[in-house]
């Protein structure tokens, strides 16, 4: 055989055994290809039911929003917000006439706290606007001390309405706060009245009680009789000394008068006796016809 037809069959021998191992390999392969393919269906088959539920859920929540969105209108995000004048309730936002603000309109500001909720501070009117800024002023009697738990530059959400549902709500909130503060300033005012007239009672007391035990509130004046210099009880205890000292001494002018009056009564027991002593005068007998 000549040299060249050996080569042949070499090669076709070799090229039959690198065909028989590229058959295996291919065969391999589709059925790996085959087995991952119907595990694919299954697995579709399985989330089938899932991805029409979430296709339903997704139909849904952008129905939701298209209404919230309806409902709530334009919004801003993230505005920084700051109170300039906190006894007024008027705030600055870095908004203005370039995201479409005018001045008189109204705005709803709820204010982003840390944790990310929000909370609704009330509804505002733009007094001045500038191309990036602008100045609200509240709608409503604000309250200093609600005004001091707004952070003094904080970030805030506003909206340029609100549903018709929430504003009743809002604004029954906002007459009961205003109906309990005007309690509270009643309150405040009553308690001022009784505070005032308690501290003129204290002082009436005192002066009561000066006028009885004595103090600072009385005259000093040494013309004036004790009890308005000394108060009543010192008086009423100098007078008892002074009727004391005169019972003592009405007792010992009873005593001096009591033992005078033994004296005389003994000068003149004294003075009968001496008398009877005495020589007496001759009795004189009557004649028989007298």
């Amino acid at each position: 055989m000549h040299v060249m037809g050996k080569v042949a069959v070499w090669l076709v021998v070799i090229a039959a055994a690198a065909s028989t191992v590229l058959t295996a390999k291919l065969v391999q392969v589709r059925n790996s290809w085959t087995k991952k393919s119907r595990a694919y269906q299954q697995q579709y088959q399985e989330l089938q039911p899932k991805i029409a539920e979430l296709t339903d859920q997704v139909a849904v929540l952008e129905a939701d929003y298209f209404r919230s969105k309806q409902m709530w209108g334009v919004y801003w995000n993230k505005v920084p917000t700051t109170i300039p004048r906190p006894a007024d309730g008027f705030v600055d936002i870095s908004i203005g006439t370039n995201e479409g603000l005018a001045p008189k309109q109204y705005l709803y500001g709820f204010e982003i706290l840390p944790d990310g909720k929000s909370i609704y501070r009330g509804d505002f009117t733009v007094e001045s606007a500038n191309a990036q800024q602008s100045r609200l002023k509240p709608n409503w009697k604000v309250n200093l001390e609600d005004v001091q738990t707004w952070a003094p530059n904080g970030t805030w959400r506003w909206r340029a309405m609100l549903p018709g549902a929430y504003q009743p709500n809002f604004d029954l909130q906002t007459y009961s706060i205003g109906a309990l503060e005007a309690r509270l300033v009643e309150r405040r005012t009553q308690l001022a009245t009784e505070t005032k007239l308690e501290t003129e009672a204290q002082a009436q007391l005192a002066v009561r009680e000066a006028e009885l035990i004595g103090g600072d509130q009385l005259s000093k004046d040494p013309q004036v009789d004790a009890e308005y210099r000394e108060g009543l009880v010192a008086a009423v205890e100098q007078t008892e000394e002074l009727r004391n000292q005169v019972l003592r001494a009405n007792d010992d002018l009873r005593r001096r008068l009591r033992k005078a009056q033994n004296g005389v009564e003994k000068l003149k027991t004294d003075n009968l006796e001496i008398t009877s002593k005495l020589p007496q005068p001759p009795t004189t007998v009557g004649s028989a016809k007298d």
